[in-house]
C-alpha cells in the first residue's frame, strides 16, 4: 500500500460563466474565472468560522463549499475530507479577505487540496502570483513553474519532485483580477509512475474543470 504524506501549501483563485455541455455536464471552455457561488458561499460563512481572526486555517470534517467532489485524477476519484477557513492578509479579521480550503484524498493514490483566497486588493493578488511564479529548485526540491492555457484561462502550474523523499506534486494557481480571488489546486504524494503519468497541462485542466463544476 502506498503511504500518503499530504503536502500542504498556500495558493490562490479567479468568475465563472459555465454552461451545460451536450453531455449534460459543464464545458470548461466557458469558464471565465472563479465561480461566483464560491465567493458568495464562503463570504457568508467566513465571519462565523471558528478561525475568524486567525491566520492558520482551522479544519474540520464537513461539506466543501467549493463542490461536492473533485474531478477524477489518474483514474482515481478523490473525496473532499477536511475543510475550513483562515485569515489572509494584514488584517486577519477582515471580512473581505480570507482563505478557504478543502483537503482531498484518494486512498492509495494521492492527496491534495483545493483552495480559494479572497484578496484585499489587486496588489496583494499580483504579489501572490509573482511569488508563485518565482519559485526555483532547492537542494530538496526540483521545482519548475510553467504557464498553461486551459480553455480560456492562463494558469500557472508548479511541478515539484522531492528527490530525497521520492514523491511529487503539482499545483495550479489562477488569479481572477476582476473578482479579487485566487484559486489553487494541488495534487501531491505522487509516486514516480503517477507523477510521470500526470503533467502541468493536466493539472491546469483539473483546476479549470473544478471551477466549471462550481
Amino acid at each position: 500500500m502506498k503511504r500518503l504524506t499530504p503536502l500542504f501549501a498556500v495558493g490562490l483563485l479567479g468568475a465563472l460563466g459555465a454552461c451545460s455541455s451536450d453531455e449534460g455536464g459543464v464545458d470548461p471552455d466557458t469558464v471565465t474565472g472563479v465561480p461566483a457561488s464560491w465567493l458568495d458561499d464562503t463570504a457568508k460563512a467566513w465571519p462565523d468560522a471558528a478561525s475568524f481572526g486567525r491566520s492558520t486555517p482551522t479544519l474540520s470534517r464537513g461539506a466543501c463549499l467549493l463542490g461536492d467532489e473533485p474531478p477524477e485524477v489518474l483514474d482515481a476519484q478523490a473525496k473532499y475530507t477536511d475543510q475550513g477557513f483562515g485569515g489572509f492578509g494584514d488584517d486577519l479579521s477582515a471580512t473581505d479577505s480570507y482563505r478557504y480550503l478543502c483537503s482531498l484524498w484518494a486512498r492509495d493514490h494521492y492527496a491534495g487540496e483545493l483552495q480559494l483566497l479572497k484578496v484585499a486588493d489587486d496588489a496583494t493578488g499580483r504579489k501572490a502570483m509573482a511569488e508563485f511564479d518565482a519559485q526555483t529548485s532547492t537542494s530538496v526540491q526540483d521545482n519548475t513553474v510553467s504557464h498553461e492555457t486551459s480553455g480560456r484561462l492562463e494558469v500557472s502550474v508548479l511541478t515539484r519532485w522531492y528527490p530525497t523523499n521520492p514523491q511529487g506534486m503539482y499545483r495550479a494557481q489562477y488569479y481572477d483580477e476582476q473578482q479579487g480571488a485566487i484559486a489553487t489546486m494541488e495534487i501531491n504524494s505522487l509516486d514516480k509512475a503517477d507523477f510521470d503519468a500526470f503533467s502541468a497541462q493536466k493539472m491546469a485542466d483539473t483546476l479549470v474543470e473544478t471551477m466549471a463544476a462550481g
